[in-house]
């Protein structure tokens, strides 16, 4: 029976000066998880992994809706030893099998987000549902 150890749920506005927050509270549980191999390393993933899924979200799913919201469910795994993120929004949905890698021998300033979520995690799924999309991000510690 896997057994989980700590969750934790935020449910911010879907802005920029917000998404600081999910890297904080998630820096906070992985400081006081034992186990961990190479921690500076597996949690400045995570942070980032979920700082920029938070901010497509703000940038591209809610584009059009200032009102937006972020809900965010983070939880620790004992075994296997893993932090999982739940993210979901109620904005705009979008095909991620169509979204291209970038080509990293050309400079660009955006682009880089998906592709920084899903080589830094794990395992990344995204399903778009009818007034609910929800991303699923693992990193295994």
């Amino acid at each position: 029976m896997t057994l989980y150890s700590e969750t934790v749920k935020l449910n911010i506005p879907a802005m920029h000066k917000h998404v600081r927050l999910v890297g904080i509270c998630a820096t906070k549980i992985l400081e006081q998880t034992e186990g961990i191999r190479d921690r500076e390393k597996t949690t400045y993933a995570v942070q980032l992994a979920a700082h920029e899924a938070c901010i497509n979200i703000v940038d591209h799913a809610y584009a059009q809706n200032p009102e937006g919201r972020i809900a965010l469910t983070m939880t620790l795994w004992a075994d296997p030893q893993r932090f999982e993120i739940g993210l979901s929004d109620t904005g705009q949905s979008f095909n991620l099998t169509q979204i291209p890698a970038p080509d990293l021998n050309q400079a660009h300033e955006h682009g880089y987000g998906l592709f920084l979520v899903r080589n830094l995690m794990d395992e990344v799924t995204y399903k778009p549902e009818p007034g609910n999309n929800r991303w699923h991000l693992v990193k295994y510690l």
